[in-house]
């Protein structure tokens, strides 16, 4: 491992990502100063916000709300399943070297291991 070269990836990376920012700013306000652009804009924003009206009438519903719960106790759930997981398929690739699990069903599922690095701070 060559701490130099992700150095140098690291600033390459933080170099483009930079330069994404800067580009993606002229292009605002490119569409900014287009007259038709701001026009359908404002009509899109109109439309969405009648959109999002009638969805908060449908979801208000008791049984609606019910099924909203239900979801959101599930995903609860499955982020923590998820966490447990993560690092039992650590433990299994440090001890077995291996990138593969069978699961109940005796099929064999391949998992990975992500590193990244955090965002540089402003």
């Amino acid at each position: 491992m060559n701490i130099a070269q992700i150095q140098k990836r690291i600033e390459m990376i933080d170099k483009l990502e930079d330069e994404n920012r800067i580009s993606k700013e002229t292009l605002k306000q490119e569409m900014d100063n287009d007259d038709e652009y701001t026009r359908v804009n404002g009509e899109a924003k109109e439309a969405l916000s009648r959109k999002k009206r009638v969805k908060d009438q449908i979801l208000a519903k008791d049984q609606n709300q019910q099924i909203i719960d239900q979801i959101k106790a599930n995903n609860e759930e499955i982020a923590t399943l998820k966490e447990i997981l993560s690092t039992e398929l650590v433990e299994v690739y440090q001890i077995g070297k291996t990138d593969e699990i069978q699961d109940s069903t005796g099929e064999t599922r391949k998992f990975k291991l992500v590193a990244k690095i955090s965002t540089k701070k402003l």
